[in-house]
């Protein structure tokens, strides 16, 4: 590791959190879960806002930054459930970014705090169906931010997938005719949901019957497999070079790919794709409270949502954004000028009860025991 080029490129912002974990781990060194930029004395005046890498970036709180001439403080963490344990365990953020399936759990083990809407000016401008999302609001009161939103659907060559006249279906990832040459995403969160679309169950109410139908088709699918990716680089790259013909992503890969010239389409699948929401929770010792409701209201404003829309691939909160974005960078990215026309097609991602989410934890584990 080049220490120098190392330091220049942490004051530069140019390295990820999980990138110079990486670079730190290969000599024996480790780093601690806090931020890389400011000195302690500020990280203590403005709102810790605890996210994903790429998500630390000012693009997404002008407004924030405006009030308060310094940016929030962004420790970055592995994945959801990273921070939810670490938040539990005592580490005082203000801000979280879960998917809206993590809620109800999170504010069951009081880990959370109920936002204050009243204090959003941008409120009444994010889409109906986002502020109303089942697992984010419980009574009155709304427990969860909505930002950025995205489908699970299948990605495909389109000069080496023949559909054969067939609609575009999740029947693509169970073709024989391209086994070994299909790929799904390592994590149940996506792939179990996505093989409920496709058997046609009620996903609303579970039964076991249904759970073992599920489990069923993904033990027929192993076979059929390339690989589980556990990054969309990796499967960008595997569609990128022909190796795999048809895989399971989200809406950002076929954006990725089609810049760099990949003859790709994200199937419009006619059972429906699998919908997600993902946003912001305050946490129940916000040590900023102001601040960080002020971080909430920055970051669904619409000029952040058109750079969430053209540079991220996603839809965002804000129904305004889309009005930013011509039409023909919509369509790029499988979206268009009334965000209902997508999110009133799909199944949306939602919690389920503990017994349930432990047998479909259960079925997962035992798919990747068989490989």
């Amino acid at each position: 590791m080049d220490i120098d080029d190392t330091i220049k490129r942490i004051r530069n912002r140019d390295i990820s959190r999980r990138d110079l974990n990486k670079a730190l781990a290969s000599v024996g060194l480790a780093t601690v879960a806090m931020p890389l930029t400011s000195r302690r004395g500020l990280a203590e005046e403005q709102a810790i806002y605890y996210t994903w890498s790429g998500y630390d970036i000012p693009e997404l709180w002008p407004s924030y930054l405006e009030m308060h001439g310094e940016p929030p403080e962004t420790p970055i963490f592995g994945d959801a459930e990273e921070s939810f344990v670490k938040v539990r365990a005592g580490y005082v953020v203000d801000v979280m970014h879960p998917c809206s399936n993590n809620v109800p759990r999170w504010r069951h083990a009081g880990v959370l705090q109920a936002i204050d809407v009243s204090r959003l000016s941008n409120w009444g401008d994010v889409v109906p169906a986002l502020k109303t999302v089942k697992d984010g609001v419980f009574g009155d009161e709304h427990w969860f931010i909505p930002f950025e939103w995205g489908q699970t659907s299948v990605t495909y060559r389109t000069d080496l997938f023949d559909l054969a006249g067939e609609e575009e279906s999740w029947g693509m990832l169970w073709d024989e005719r391209y086994a070994g040459r299909l790929s799904i995403i390592d994590a149940a969160e996506d792939s179990w949901w996505c093989a409920a679309i496709y058997a046609g169950i009620d996903t609303d109410n579970l039964t076991d019957a249904d759970i073992q139908k599920v489990f069923d088709l993904l033990v027929q699918q192993q076979k059929l497999l390339l690989f589980r990716q556990s990054d969309m680089t990796t499967v960008e790259q595997a569609l990128a070079s022909g190796e795999l013909a048809a895989a399971m992503t989200w809406n950002s890969s076929p954006l990725t790919l089609t810049r760099e010239g990949v003859p790709v389409k994200f199937a419009n699948v006619k059972e429906g794709a699998l919908t997600w929401v993902c946003g912001m929770v305050l946490t129940a010792d916000a040590p900023h409270y102001d601040k960080a409701h002020d971080l909430l209201n920055a970051m669904i404003a619409p000029e952040v949502g058109k750079f969430i829309i053209e540079d991220y691939g996603y839809g965002h909160s804000n129904s305004k954004a889309f009005q930013l974005v011509s039409d023909d960078e919509l369509f790029a990215r499988g979206l268009t000028s009334d965000p209902m026309e997508i999110l009133g097609a799909g199944t949306f991602l939602q919690a389920q009860t503990e017994d349930i989410e432990q047998k479909i934890n259960r079925d997962w584990g035992e798919l990747i025991a068989m490989i």
